[in-house]
């Protein structure tokens, strides 16, 4: 299999911003990795900074000249490309797919990862040269697909074919997941982040139970996907696909359109140079955030989603799971609501990762209203959603068990639930 020109004394790519559709690649600069240093070095093109798109406005700004990353918190690569690179099960996947090419590990520098991903990635962003270029778009059933994830969790590569293995090393997150187009009725895939792969393929995100933890995770994440949406929440659109050891959730990709256009797509975490694996954000300084960059019309959609996060327990809530999307015109919103499935918390005292009004722990109404009144928002729109939030709590134990969670497990969220609403509820005098 050819190497690139990736020259390790000089390596360098192109990277791209492609909204797909009829709007031509838009040529953002070119990266270089300096050896010497550890870290990258990016320029911007002429042809973006007369464009004025600014695609990573806090912490890469357009202007001339040569752009050093930090050393951290993204191993000496910029955060508007951090995005990119899996960590996780997909970083497993990429390492063994790297070796399959020729790669040493040890020399295996960021640049090299990003050329992988190439135009697979999260968003709109492509990078070039490609490494090990195309990727076979295998039919296969889901529980075939169930098979390789389950052996990819324990690093059994010798069965998983190159086309799983470049599905999922291109894939964000810790959990076993795949990029793939889902058939019209829901029982084979095609592994490929193209939406339009055929007809009736939808483009997804295939996501499956950890080997080590919670097995029926796929279950309540569906469960409060769905929840989410009919109560108010700007959620992410998913749906649960069963197969013969269990089952799949596929959660519709908001960065990619039917006709192939694709969003700009970037996480909290890496807008803001920020460790998303620590407790470095509380919802105040987020908003404020979100008013500067989408607008005050998008501080009730946080509320609602913080509102929710709250009523569900969803304490995973990290800077890498909120992520904001910019369109062609150069316009920038809050993404839909994704990675929504209930979790203890962080560490021993099982906080939210993403503290409100200084508190990770013990959440009242009176905070979510002190919140929704720095936001602007009237009391009786902020209890309104409140309670919308409290009301989709109330109605996970149905939900889950009628997708076909098992009754036990399920009972064990909505005890949690419940002394959440405890700390919730409107106090009667």
């Amino acid at each position: 299999m050819k190497k690139p020109q990736l020259d390790f004394t000089k390596q360098r790519i192109q990277i791209a911003l492609d909204f797909g559709g009829l709007t031509p690649p838009h040529i953002l600069g070119e990266c270089m990795w300096v050896v010497s240093e550890r870290r990258a070095a990016f320029e911007w093109s002429k042809q973006a900074i007369s464009s004025g798109l600014n695609v990573s406005p806090f912490k890469l700004p357009l202007a001339l000249g040569v752009h050093f990353a930090e050393w951290t918190p993204f191993d000496g690569l910029h955060g508007l490309f951090s995005d990119s690179i899996p960590d996780g099960f997909g970083l497993r996947l990429m390492n063994k797919g790297l070796a399959s090419a020729g790669y040493a590990l040890g020399e295996v520098s960021p640049l090299h990862r990003l050329a992988w991903v190439g135009s697979r990635g999260v968003g709109a962003l492509t990078y070039t040269p490609i490494i090990d270029g195309g990727s076979a778009q295998d039919l296969m059933d889901i529980s075939v697909v169930a098979m390789h994830a389950a052996n990819a969790q324990v690093e059994a590569f010798a069965e998983i074919p190159r086309s799983v293995i470049r599905a999922g090393g291109s894939a964000l997150g810790a959990r076993p997941k795949f990029w793939a187009a889902i058939s019209p009725e829901r029982q084979r895939v095609i592994l490929s982040d193209a939406a339009n792969t055929s007809e009736g393929f939808e483009a997804c995100l295939l996501k499956f139970a950890p080997a080590k933890g919670d097995e029926f995770e796929p279950y309540f994440e569906a469960a409060c996907l769905k929840l989410a949406a009919e109560h108010g929440v700007n959620a992410a659109r998913g749906e649960l696909l069963l197969h013969a050891s269990g089952a799949a959730l596929a959660v519709h990709r908001f960065d990619r359109g039917p006709d192939g256009a694709r969003l700009h797509t970037q996480s909290v975490a890496a807008m803001l140079g920020l460790d998303f694996r620590n407790a470095n954000m509380d919802y105040t300084a987020f908003a404020q955030l979100v008013k500067q960059l989408a607008g005050e019309a998008e501080l009730e959609v946080l509320y609602r989603q913080v509102c929710f996060n709250v009523a569900m327990s969803m304490r995973d809530d990290h800077t890498k799971n909120f992520a904001f999307c910019m369109n062609s015109a150069g316009t920038w919103h809050l993404s839909p609501a994704f990675d929504l499935c209930p979790s203890v918390g962080l560490g021993y005292t099982q906080e939210h990762t993403m503290t409100l009004n200084g508190k990770g722990t013990n959440i009242s109404r009176d905070d979510l209203f002190t919140f929704a009144d720095s936001l602007g928002l009237s009391q009786q729109l902020a209890s309104e959603c409140l309670d919308q939030a409290r009301a989709a709590a109330s109605k996970f134990e149905k939900e889950a068990l009628s997708l076909g969670a098992p009754k036990s497990p399920t009972q064990t969220w909505v005890s949690r639930f419940k002394r959440i609403d405890k700390e919730l509820a409107q106090v009667m005098v």
